[in-house]
């Protein structure tokens, strides 16, 4: 019976993400940047609170024709359309945002200022009536070439993520977003793989190297998903099941993996699980 209670104890600290010697310890897996995608698709989709359906594919320019070609080269892009804040929110530095984020970006902003660092958020809830100001306002001509070189940084009234009020852009007060990756501040954020938002909840909202994500990587914009998704990752399915005793393992390992951030993966039953199943029955 000891044997079986030192066994269990380490799964339980490896399950967590770290190891004996680092149990106590912070600990968050590393995502690329198709795993922060696919982790906050998951949130927003399953778990986020206070959202309402996506709007229907909405009129851009009043040109049917135009807007046709528009929507078609956005979904090209992998623009999808996205749900929306579904009551009145509440703010924080005066910006709207959801309540959950509020909370999550003041706790931010105070580690940030001990730190040494002054990034401000400048924007966060977004109406896709907003939305669809913005990108008209952007919007050059009426070529091809024109409707992407948009599409690059703008969404479509529908389709960006600031509607669910989840979604915070960062910059300096007096700064651009564009010069947002060059600073110190940036530099503290994204150290170490995000360590410091995935702590209070937030990750990449456009991370680099995924294709197909809408606009191009965005390094000042972070969404909100909490710290328990965060250290769980997305939930997966296991090719093999396990029976016995060490079944209630198998649905842990399946409902937070810790470090598989892939959404729609099929996961082999790892090979401590396999040798674990044997030796409890």
């Amino acid at each position: 019976m000891r044997r079986l209670v030192v066994v269990t104890t380490v799964l339980a600290v490896m399950l967590a993400g770290g190891s004996v010697a680092s149990a106590t310890e912070e600990a968050f897996p590393f995502y690329t940047g198709d795993q922060f995608k696919a982790l906050y698709d998951y949130a927003v989709t399953h778990e986020l609170s206070n959202l309402a359906s996506p709007i229907e594919r909405d009129r851009i320019t009043g040109n049917e024709d135009l807007d046709d070609r528009i929507w078609d080269a956005a979904f090209d892009r992998g623009y999808v359309m996205r749900p929306v804040a579904a009551s009145e929110l509440p703010t924080a530095d005066g910006i709207r945002m959801q309540a959950q984020a509020a909370e999550a970006w003041l706790q931010l902003k105070e580690a940030a200022r001990a730190a040494g660092y002054d990034f401000i958020v400048s924007s966060a809830y977004r109406s896709p009536e907003s939305q669809r100001t913005q990108f008209l306002s952007k919007l050059t001509g009426t070529s091809d070439q024109a409707i992407d070189d948009t599409l690059r940084w703008y969404s479509l009234p529908g389709t960006s993520k600031h509607h669910a009020g989840y979604a915070l852009d960062f910059r300096y007060a007096n700064g651009t977003f564009g010069d947002f990756r060059s600073t110190p501040d940036y530099e503290w954020l994204s150290a170490d793989n995000f360590a410091v938002p995935k702590s209070f909840g937030f990750i990449p909202s456009y991370p680099d190297d995924v294709t197909e994500q809408g606009p191009n990587p965005e390094p000042w914009e972070f969404v909100w998903v909490g710290v328990p998704r965060i250290k769980c990752g997305v939930p997966i399915e296991m090719s093999d099941s396990v029976t016995g005793p060490a079944s209630a393992i198998a649905e842990d390992v399946a409902r937070c993996p810790g470090t598989n951030g892939g959404e729609g993966e099929s996961a082999a039953m790892p090979l401590w699980l396999s040798r674990l199943a044997l030796f409890l029955e």
